[in-house]
């Protein structure tokens, strides 16, 4: 099940600055294993990997400025 990216970002409003960065990284390589992959292999698979890919690319925006704001407060 995916996480609406409000939900998604309340789970790491406590989390350090370099926190927050271990998440990027994460996020970052999921989209980018999506992205290099030739074919689908989880067609079958419920949320599909696209759904799982454009909602981490949402995550990752929202992330992003959450670690904007981390770095503004250090």
């Amino acid at each position: 099940m995916l996480l609406h990216p409000d939900e998604f970002i309340k789970r790491y409003e406590d989390t350090s600055y370099e926190g927050l960065l271990a998440v990027w990284d994460r996020l970052l390589a999921d989209i980018r294993d999506f992205e290099t992959r030739k074919t689908d292999t989880e067609e079958l698979m419920i949320p599909s990997s696209g759904s799982v890919y454009q909602c981490n690319l949402q995550y990752l925006g929202r992330l992003c400025e959450l670690i904007a704001e981390k770095y503004r407060e250090e």
